[in-house]
């Protein structure tokens, strides 16, 4: 359908009729692809690695460095953050320690991110929110390493600093890392758990595990 236009106010009309409909349009195309990002399923996996051992059944990530092993894994049925747990087994006869918060995510951009304070988690998973891990986690653990039991979390240190997690020789500690979600936006993902210290020799040893994103 053609419209005549007879005047050049009509003409002027006419154009910006047809500016907000393009507009309009735009902006419907810009938030259905935006809709579409936010909602498109993603699995994060692990990424092969000779040094770490693989559990495919949960997707953990477990390495043994330094009489320290160190597992991650993703929990998939947390969609509001990027979500991570992570275990520490103390293999050592000595005391090791960790602070929760200094550990990061390393997308695929570069970006470095920081872990979600209390408070910022608490708002975006609810105050009644319970990380879980997948119930299959402990025996497939145990099938790999008879000397890992996953229980029940082990009662806290004495410690004076209160940011620091301490760990008895042949003992765990067992923690959730969340961060906004980047999943969306990079197809790689790495958890950093950094400067695990030793009391015996003052070293200190970090873990890397890396991880893949799926979309679709």
């Amino acid at each position: 359908m053609f419209f005549k236009i007879n005047t050049f106010q009509e003409f002027m009309i006419m154009k910006s009729f047809v500016q907000k409909v393009v507009f309009l349009f735009s902006t419907l195309v810009l938030l259905a692809g935006s809709s579409c990002s936010m909602f498109e399923s993603v699995k994060i996996i692990p990424v092969f690695d000779p040094e770490a051992t693989i559990l495919p059944q949960t997707n953990t990530i477990a390495y043994i460095k330094n009489g320290i092993t160190a597992m991650s894994l993703p929990l998939s049925d947390v969609k509001a953050v990027d979500a991570f747990a992570v275990l520490i087994y103390n293999g050592t006869d000595h005391f090791i320690s960790l602070r929760q918060k200094d550990c990061w995510l390393l997308d695929g951009t570069g970006k470095e991110t920081k872990p979600l304070d209390k408070s910022m988690h608490t708002a975006r998973l609810g105050r009644n929110f319970k990380p879980k891990l997948p119930p299959e986690f402990p025996s497939e653990v145990f099938r790999w390493n008879k000397t890992l039991r996953i229980q029940g979390d082990p009662a806290p240190l004495p410690t004076t600093d209160i940011e620091r997690t301490n760990i008895m020789p042949k003992n765990q500690s067992k923690f959730f890392l969340y961060f906004p979600i980047r999943s969306i936006k990079s197809s790689s993902l790495r958890v950093i758990v950094p400067k695990i210290y030793s009391e015996y020799d003052q070293t200190e040893t970090t873990f890397v595990f890396k991880f893949r994103v799926e979309k679709g």
